[in-house]
């Protein structure tokens, strides 16, 4: 849903820094955890990794909330913000492959979420092989402010999967 009265995309917006494990409460509205982040070491192909970041994210608010892995995140790698990362092919393969593999019911966050609600979910990315610093942005309330959060992603933190998928 895109409201007719939607904010400005180049109005400014406030940026909350968080890591993998971390929870951050984004205005007493909206609880979100980055549980963990996955790659998937036999989908990497010399010039790009695919992962899965898990997410927890909580509705502390008194109307629902939208969430879509399309259009509330995005990436930041090495500074530079872009949405196609988020929207790669490749990785939304790995991911689906992977869940099925390890026979687990985890979706893909595309959904509303109701007051008092907590959704556990993932969304897939792709970055380049090498980055210095690589960020998932999670805009928590797209179209009406320009709020992010932002995690920061550290290869000691990122868990790898070694399996054949």
């Amino acid at each position: 849903y895109v409201p007719e009265n939607k904010i400005d995309e180049n109005a400014p917006g406030e940026e909350l820094d968080t890591r993998i494990g971390e929870t951050i409460n984004y205005q007493d509205k909206v609880s979100v955890t980055l549980n963990q982040v996955i790659e998937f070491d036999s989908g990497n192909n010399g010039s790009n990794r695919f992962f899965v970041a898990e997410l927890s994210i909580t509705n502390n608010s008194s109307a629902s909330i939208d969430c879509s892995s399309l259009t509330h995140f995005s990436s930041r790698i090495n500074d530079n913000d872009d949405t196609s990362p988020v929207r790669n092919v490749n990785a939304a393969i790995f991911a689906r492959k992977y869940y099925t593999k390890i026979g687990s019911d985890m979706m893909l966050l595309n959904q509303a979420i109701d007051p008092g609600q907590t959704v556990d979910g993932y969304i897939y990315f792709a970055s380049p092989e090498e980055w210095e610093k690589l960020q998932i942005i999670y805009i928590p309330y797209k179209y009406y402010s320009n709020d992010k959060v932002l995690f920061d992603i550290t290869e000691e933190k990122i868990t790898h999967y070694t399996e054949e998928l």
